[in-house]
């Protein structure tokens, strides 16, 4: 426990300093229009290179970054990056940006994302915020109108994970959600799997009967783009 406990410490001094150092950089991965094969988006990746080629993988900076109260500026600090990046792709492509499931609760966080988008240039339409469904949960009253404000400043949602929350219906009918995620545990899977598929069919149908997009998450061959398609 000791060690666990220095280490922790000595992790957290050192995310100080690479924030303070901007060393952790938005990598981005594509998000393509399966119909047309063309690139519509890119997606913002948060990444932490501690040393060449040694990488801090997410699921442990985010968190630590969320218990030090470190979140919040190291969101805007990373947005701030994406939105200048952004600027330098085509017109028509969109720039999709992770939110910590602990910002939902911060009903600032529509002032402040506006306020770095003006200052950059990056017109409010191409910025699509993702949430996951267990950011709902936690104070889904503050969330609704954390959601709400978003939406009215013209900013796209989209429900990251979709599927592995506890209450996906129960989200899609209360919030406003411009684009459902499948999660990428489905698309590993439903090759191999005649449950999986029609789970995957099931929210593609959900999908355009409610008139949103869809993003499949985590394609990696031929196979799995061409069922998809």
């Amino acid at each position: 426990m000791q060690e666990e406990l220095v280490r922790r410490i000595q992790m957290e001094a050192d995310l100080k300093l690479a924030m303070k150092l901007q060393k952790l950089r938005p990598y981005y991965q594509p998000l393509v229009d399966l119909k047309t094969q063309q690139t519509v988006g890119y997606e913002a990746l948060a990444r932490w290179e501690m040393s060449p080629g040694k990488f801090i993988p997410p699921c442990e900076f985010i968190p630590l970054a969320e218990d030090a109260g470190l979140i919040v500026e190291l969101t805007d600090q990373l947005f701030r990056i994406a939105c200048q990046d952004a600027l330098s792709w085509p017109a028509h492509t969109v720039l999709s940006f992770n939110i910590s499931p602990v910002q939902l609760s911060d009903r600032l966080l529509g002032l402040r994302l506006l306020k770095i988008l003006g200052e950059v240039g990056l017109p409010v339409h191409r910025l699509e915020l993702e949430v996951t469904e267990s950011a709902l949960i936690n104070d889904p009253e503050t969330a609704r109108g954390v959601l709400d404000d978003l939406v009215k400043s013209g900013i796209n949602i989209a429900l990251d994970d979709f599927g592995t929350g506890y209450s996906s219906l129960s989200q899609l009918s209360s919030y406003n959600f411009n684009k459902i995620k499948i999660d990428r545990s489905f698309v590993a899977t439903f090759e191999d799997s005649d449950r999986q598929e029609k789970i995957v069919r099931a929210i593609i149908a959900l999908g355009a009967g409610l008139g949103v997009k869809i993003t499949a998450e985590g394609i990696e061959d031929e196979t799995q783009l061409r069922r998809l398609q």
